[in-house]
């Protein structure tokens, strides 16, 4: 991975335009608007020129309750996520420690709502339980629904991370959410989408959505960062290609462009094997890859030092789906 009484989100809208108008990179802007209910959505909101209603409409849009006023959704731009989140290959994160938080980058796209509603699928498994069972752990009827418990008897799911993301009940959890809503970009790839049931028995649960998901344009996923690659070193950024037809384009500047010899290597790797590499030589600052068709695969790209000397570098790497 939306809507409200509209003269309110009107409101909401217009204050939070003026709370942004002097809002730049470190400062920091608190937005507030509601759902149908009356409810307070909260947004910290640490990047210029952000749609801050767009945010509260696909939470209002999305099923549930109370627990929508117990967290903080702050918003921040897309390289700065990793510092928050504590990870290169993070979309986003959620933090279950008080004051509960969702931190999402600045944008608008198909993918940032459903990366949203991800995030909000661990705020609400945080305030649902399942009587008897270890946190975390979803909601009751999905449990049930979902045949949890005896996934977790045959050893196909855990309360952690040790059978890998893709097996953690947590992340189940919170894909079903989003998916639920959006019907794309299901994760889990060794699990069937929700079906109709399932979606049925989650909705009745958690309460059917009165709003349709608001609109969002279908853009590539980009992500940028830079720093120091040490010396014979290799700093990568892992991402999931989860359908056919995807389009993987990475663009990496190195530093010392003037010394002999290869200093490094730019690479993408899909399923443990490598599918295109370009070296950096001398007056080569920068290279690019752009290999259409890719997926479904776990890939990554890879900066690769060949020198005993740190590198400062910079990379773009742009996931888009092919005639989207």
């Amino acid at each position: 991975m939306t809507v409200v009484l509209r003269r309110r989100a009107l409101v909401a809208a217009l204050l939070a335009a003026l709370a942004l108008a002097g809002t730049t990179g470190a400062n920091a802007a608190i937005v507030t608007s509601h759902d149908d209910q009356g409810r307070t959505i909260t947004f910290d909101v640490r990047a210029a020129t952000v749609d801050t209603e767009w945010y509260a409409s696909v939470l209002r849009a999305a099923a549930h309750g109370n627990e929508i006023s117990n967290v903080t959704i702050t918003i921040v731009p897309e390289p700065q996520i990793p510092a928050f989140c504590g990870g290169e290959e993070a979309a986003a994160c959620y933090r279950r420690t008080a004051p509960a938080t969702i931190f999402v980058p600045a944008g608008k796209s198909r993918l940032l709502e459903t990366v949203l509603l991800h995030e909000y699928g661990h705020h609400l498994d945080t305030f649902w339980h399942v009587s008897g069972v270890p946190e975390l752990n979803g909601t009751p009827a999905w449990w049930a629904a979902r045949g949890m418990a005896s996934l977790l008897a045959d050893h196909q799911v855990a309360f952690d991370y040790s059978l890998g993301w893709s097996h953690s009940i947590a992340e189940v959890f919170a894909e079903d959410y989003a998916y639920i809503h959006t019907h794309i970009r299901y994760g889990i790839t060794w699990l069937s989408p929700p079906d109709a049931a399932l979606q049925s028995a989650m909705f009745a649960e958690l309460g059917t959505p009165a709003e349709p998901l608001p609109f969002a344009p279908e853009v590539p996923l980009v992500i940028n960062r830079r720093g120091t690659l040490a010396p014979l070193d290799r700093f990568s950024v892992p991402f999931g290609l989860l359908g056919p037809g995807r389009r993987v384009t990475f663009a990496a500047t190195i530093s010392k462009a003037n010394r002999k010899g290869v200093r490094a290597r730019a690479q993408l790797v899909c399923n443990s094997k490598v599918v295109a590499t370009r070296v950096f030589r001398k007056g080569q600052a920068k290279r690019t890859l752009d290999i259409p068709n890719l997926g479904p695969a776990t890939c990554d790209v890879r900066l690769v030092s060949a020198v005993s000397t740190s590198l400062a570098y910079s990379l773009r790497l742009s996931l888009a789906v092919e005639g989207a």
